[in-house]
């Protein structure tokens, strides 16, 4: 539409009333306001300069409208638009839209300027409160979705990546997801192919399988490359493009290591009660040996000793153990006397972890030995020497165990290590991270554990 003198001041008033008036400026700086737009600026007559006009526009808004003027008439462009607030002389402040045409002639050079100008202040109010809420809302939901315990994060997923295989990037993610993968930063917006190479192929097939067919799945799956078990409920966002699986989930490690101890433990009841008829028999058998006059009393000790020593580690379960506590009250039902046990070694405090983990190996070993080794014989007997030691070159201090059979039979390597050989080596390794050397000596078993500290004391 071109605007010509007479619209300038017939249509305003005709039609839209003192909410709208247009203008017109020509190079030699004659402008022309029609009665509509002086009523919609409150005033009796138009502004004669540049100046005088930016006087009328809102001082926060001036540098803008004379840098986006400016780039208008130079750009060349036959049209613009733009919005501004103007400060009336009785002190309100209304919100402009400004529109207009540029008519130019054949070198580009600016003839004549016809501009429209409506008060929009009632529909920027209303845009403003919406946008206001829409902050709001969206401020909520940041904070909701920064506090959720679970790592939260929104993947889109690459169905036809290259070689056939699919290709996943995190878009969105919650510190939970940082702090639950120990992913970096950095990753986001990065495809995991590339930016984390090693992780494993089951997490592209399941979310792969999410995008693909909308269905979602709840599962638990482990991270060799995260060293972490985690649950995880996965979900496809609808009507997306590529499309996006929304992904919640939690660290369970410690559950399924948790688990994993618990399985060990049954496990290790149930050998020990296979166990336990051998134990007895051996006890009867010392006990008989040396003297069969009270054989019914001492048979009975030994045998409410062996279950103390069984009951040892849940009576001191979670609380700090003296090693040389914990070894006479594992060897007392097999070691009568002192002469059959011999220790050596500074006070050392357990923590429950190891306690746990050293009694049953020490149980072991004090049920091999009454079966087949120096407790199976009167004159036989066990040392135990331990030591903490400076590491080596700046490295963590050292604790080392030795068990040392003596004056038993003579000793041989076992055709094959069953359940407590698992006990006595694997499980104290893992829960130490330590190194245990067992060595079949003819002379008698010789036990070694060499570990970290941290991997023992309390």
């Amino acid at each position: 539409m071109t605007l010509n003198s007479d619209m300038l001041h017939q249509a305003p008033d005709l039609v839209w009333g003192a909410q709208i008036g247009t203008y017109e400026l020509r190079p030699s700086g004659e402008l022309i306001w029609s009665p509509g737009l002086l009523r919609l600026y409150g005033l009796a007559e138009a502004p004669q300069t540049g100046e005088a006009f930016q006087n009328l526009v809102h001082p926060e808004d001036r540098q803008r409208i004379r840098d986006e003027t400016l780039e208008y008439l130079a750009s060349g462009k036959a049209h613009y638009s733009h919005t501004f607030r103007i400060l009336r002389r009785d002190g309100s402040v209304r919100v402009i839209l400004d529109r207009g045409a540029i008519e130019r002639d054949a070198a580009g050079k600016v003839l004549v300027i016809r501009g429209l100008n409506v008060d929009v202040t009632d529909e920027a109010h209303l845009n403003y409160v919406s946008e206001r809420r829409w902050r709001e809302s969206e401020e909520r939901y940041r904070k909701l979705f920064d506090a959720i315990d679970q790592g939260f994060c929104i993947v889109e997923f690459d169905l036809q990546a290259a070689e056939g295989r699919g290709d996943y990037r995190v878009i969105e993610a919650n510190p939970g997801f940082f702090t639950k993968t120990g992913f970096p930063e950095s990753i986001m917006g990065h495809w995991l192919r590339t930016a984390a190479p090693e992780l494993e192929e089951s997490w592209y097939e399941i979310y792969g399988g999410v995008a693909r067919t909308g269905e979602p799945i709840r599962f638990e799956n482990h991270s060799e490359l995260l060293g972490r078990w985690f649950e995880v409920y996965a979900f496809r966002l609808e009507s997306t493009e590529p499309k996006q699986v929304a992904i919640l989930f939690e660290d369970v490690s410690a559950r399924k290591q948790q688990q994993e101890q618990t399985t060990l433990l049954i496990n290790e009841i149930n050998h020990r009660s296979k166990n336990m008829l051998g134990v007895i028999q051996a006890i009867a058998r010392n006990t008989a040996a040396k003297d069969a006059t009270d054989f019914i009393a001492r048979f009975g000790e030994r045998v409410r000793g062996l279950a103390a020593s069984n009951d040892l580690l849940v009576r001191n379960g979670w609380r700090p153990v003296e090693l040389e506590a914990l070894i006479r009250s594992q060897l007392q039902p097999f070691c009568e006397g002192e002469d059959r046990l011999a220790l050596s070694g500074p006070p050392v405090a357990l923590s429950p972890v190891a306690t746990r983990a050293l009694g049953m190996a020490l149980h072991e070993l004090a049920t091999n030995a009454a079966k087949y080794g120096a407790l199976s014989t009167p004159t036989g007997r066990i040392r135990l020497d331990w030591s903490l030691e400076p590491g080596e070159e700046g490295a963590e201090d050292r604790f080392r165990l030795s068990w040392i059979e003596e004056r038993g039979p003579r000793v041989s390597e076992p055709l094959r290590r069953g359940f407590g050989w698992k006990v006595m080596t694997m499980m104290v390794e893992s829960t130490t991270s330590g190194r245990v050397t067992t060595e079949f000596a003819p002379e008698g078993l010789r036990w070694r554990l060499d570990c970290p500290q941290s991997g023992v004391l309390a």
